[in-house]
């Protein structure tokens, strides 16, 4: 499908219009009422968002199936590095997935004169802090299809942008930097999707020069 490819720039644009609309949220910090405060006044967009969210993790299921696919088929470079590619792309769905659903419990909770102050504290906390699926998702999905690409001699993506998969993969475990990465590695897809879209019909990979090629 000439389509396909362009399921990861749009579950980076429904992830980043998700967001949006959740706004600032209470910190991990912020108290029962804070947080029964937030959630009562913000509960429409809050389920916009938690849809656009969803869908996001539909469409990078996608994405990733489709970008595992494309690594399969490098010459001596894919081997068993699709399946990284795979499974980043469900741990990261699944961490969406999983974020959403803790979101909605909040929402639920809010609008329950019984639920208390402290049980609103911990689910937000809990919530809050959920970041750790989103990081080791987006890390091995970049991983894979980096370590995947940029040796190979004849590779789907530019050898540039194989380098900053690696790379951005690495960063993405560091404290304080994994945020900054996991940005960019929204980024990353965005920009791979749109590339792969534009790839010839018949998948011809880019071919790259080597200092031993001869001009002619």
């Amino acid at each position: 499908m000439r389509v396909a490819p362009l399921s990861g720039l749009l579950a980076v644009i429904l992830t980043l219009t998700g967001f949006a609309l959740l706004g600032d949220t209470p910190g991990f910090d912020a108290t029962g009422r804070e947080v029964r405060a937030f959630y009562e006044d913000h509960q429409g967009q809050t389920w916009a968002s938690l849809y656009l969210l969803v869908l996001a993790a539909v469409f990078i299921v996608f994405f990733a199936a489709h970008l595992a696919g494309v690594v399969r088929d490098v010459p001596a470079g894919g081997g068993w590095l699709h399946r990284v590619v795979i499974g980043g792309g469900l741990l990261l769905a699944i961490g969406f997935l999983t974020g959403a659903t803790l979101t909605l419990a909040l929402v639920d909770l809010a609008g329950e004169p019984t639920a208390s102050g402290p049980a609103l504290q911990a689910l937000n906390t809990f919530n809050e802090d959920f970041f750790i699926p989103f990081v080791g998702g987006m890390g091995l999905l970049l991983l894979g299809a980096g370590l995947a690409t940029f040796r190979a001699a004849v590779s789907p993506l530019p050898h540039w942008l194989a380098w900053a998969a690696v790379v951005l993969g690495v960063l993405v475990f560091i404290p304080w930097v994994g945020y900054i990465a996991f940005a960019a590695g929204g980024l990353w897809v965005a920009v791979t999707s749109v590339l792969l879209t534009r790839r010839p019909a018949n998948g011809t990979p880019i071919a790259r020069e080597t200092s031993g090629t001869a001009r002619r």
